[in-house]
């Protein structure tokens, strides 16, 4: 019989670098690329620099869910089973989720405390120049304030890297 906690080492392993590594790449990418953004008055929204930030996290994330499945095969002499691997890789989105929401926490929180106010500054005045009425602007203003929140951010780093994460298990396991 298997040690479970030997062989679910690389997991861990895994997903602590990973969380860090994704963690560290969404708060520096949309720090750096917003402040050239600002900096060359390239016109870019703010929202589509935190989305494709986000997204390039998916492939941080891939990789770390990889190499702790090739670190679980290697610990059992090369022979995993699908839900072996499918557990190795969960492992890594759930750990990988909650320390992004912690960055992300942190990020809100201590390195940029008007994060939510300036993001919901930036769709109002998207918003406006797009040529919606006030109601509209008004009605939509309240989920774009959720989402920026620090709860909205937080939820969402654990819901997405914990469903993406899972995803990207069950088609590499």
């Amino acid at each position: 019989m298997v040690d479970t906690n030997y062989t679910m080492k690389p997991s861990y392993k895994s997903g602590i670098i990973t969380g860090i590594g994704v963690g560290l790449f969404a708060i520096g990418a949309f720090s750096f690329f917003n402040w050239l953004n600002t900096k060359n008055s390239w016109g870019i929204q703010p929202a589509t620099i935190r989305g494709i930030s986000g997204l390039l996290t998916v492939l941080i994330q891939a990789i770390g869910i990889y190499f702790s499945m090739s670190g679980t095969r290697k610990v059992l002499n090369g022979v995993i089973t699908y839900s072996q691997s499918f557990k190795a890789g969960f492992i890594v989105a759930v750990i990988t989720a909650l320390i992004t929401a912690f960055c992300g926490l942190i990020y809100c929180t201590l390195i940029n405390p008007g994060y939510a106010d300036y993001m919901v500054r930036e769709a109002h005045q998207t918003m406006i120049a797009s040529g919606k009425s006030s109601k509209q602007i008004a009605d939509e203003l309240v989920a774009v304030k959720w989402q920026f929140s620090t709860g909205g951010q937080v939820i969402q780093a654990l819901v997405a890297q914990t469903f993406v994460g899972t995803l990207i298990s069950l088609i590499m396991a």
